[in-house]
């Protein structure tokens, strides 16, 4: 298959997080031979690039190869912040589809460029769709950080720390936490089940008694998720041994959580904190019919018996589409890797 080829394929609109990691593989080496022959990146031609044992994963020293050669700098200066231990850094940022890598990749031009209009459109018009944008209106004055450590929040510590991909907060103190999925299955679940400490149930009778009577491991070990959750609505500590929600939407509650705690809502207010899910518009588990999205504004309006504009969804092709003039010249970059 010839580059140009290549830069033309449009897969069909809805794939399995599987089918779309694979898609993305399939085009990693034409990616690597594009890298080498337009942007002049050393690439060997024995792939040595890539960890043994693991399928399109780079090596420490070819991290790098996993990002738009113009914003190596700026990856750089993240990968730092990891040894001092300011971030988190995902244990496969190094593999060519990481959503962490596709997140610095969109965010870290626009930075670059002093340009985050693509994204603030994209998410002016979600917020319009759902006629909540007065108040709203992101621009030149709103704060944007990467991989911001919100653990203090939620009463976490170390690695088990929640980090917000993307966190936005207006000149008003509104806050809006962006977390970006390329070929993620889901939105992430707690690793307790199966682990003798939760049986995927909230409050379940054996656990309870295992845990010192604390309903959940987790509040045992100092989590907010309970007292927060009940404090905006979004968990219920009176249903006991039921399914735990947490389960299901671990990531997207505490991202939740924390853009609340950090915009200081209270029940007397207008929605302060909200959740953006950027993803890939090919991904069925985000898009396609019953997705996770849809599943959990539902499990949220049931939680709440009221439906609460504080969850959207937006495409990462969405915004990319947006890049113009010296931002428009990365288009093509995520046309090779990515096939947008």
């Amino acid at each position: 298959m010839t580059m140009a080829e290549m830069a033309v394929i449009e897969p069909k609109i809805l794939m399995s997080s599987d089918e779309l990691r694979a898609f993305i593989k399939r085009r990693a080496k034409h990616y690597l031979s594009w890298m080498r022959q337009e942007k002049g990146c050393h690439v060997p031609d024995d792939m040595s690039v890539l960890c043994q044992g693991r399928d399109f994963m780079f090596t420490t020293n070819f991290t790098h190869l996993n990002f738009h050669p113009d914003i190596l700098s700026q990856v750089q200066d993240l990968l730092k912040r990891k040894v001092e231990r300011a971030i988190a850094i995902h244990d496969y940022i190094g593999h060519v589809a990481s959503s962490q890598a596709l997140c610095w990749n969109v965010v870290l031009p626009m930075k670059k460029h002093e340009n985050y209009k693509p994204l603030f459109d994209t998410l002016n018009d979600a917020l319009e769709r759902e006629n909540i944008s007065t108040g709203w209106n992101f621009g030149v004055d709103t704060s944007v950080l990467l991989e911001l450590n919100v653990g203090a929040d939620l009463g976490e510590g170390g690695k088990a720390a929640t980090s917000i991909d993307l966190y936005l907060r207006t000149p008003h103190g509104k806050v809006c936490a962006v977390e970006f999925k390329l070929s993620e299955p889901d939105f992430g679940r707690c690793k307790l089940p199966g682990t003798g400490r939760c049986d995927g149930k909230y409050g379940s009778p054996e656990f309870v008694k295992k845990n010192r009577d604390y309903t959940c491991y987790l509040a045992l070990k100092g989590r907010k998720y309970w007292q927060l959750g009940c404090q905006y609505g979004l968990l219920d500590p009176t249903k006991v041994n039921v399914p735990c929600p947490l389960n299901e939407y671990y990531q997207a509650l505490r991202n939740l959580m924390a853009a609340k705690t950090r915009s200081g809502e209270n029940s007397s207010q207008d929605v302060r904190g909200i959740f953006v899910l950027a993803a890939d518009f090919r991904n069925g588990a985000f898009w396609g019919p019953d997705n996770h999205f849809d599943c959990f504004k539902q499990y949220l309006n049931k939680a709440r018996g009221r439906q609460v504009p504080d969850v959207f969804r937006i495409s990462i092709q969405d915004i990319v589409s947006r890049f113009e003039g010296k931002l428009g010249e990365y288009r093509e970059y995520f046309n090779i890797k990515y096939g947008f």
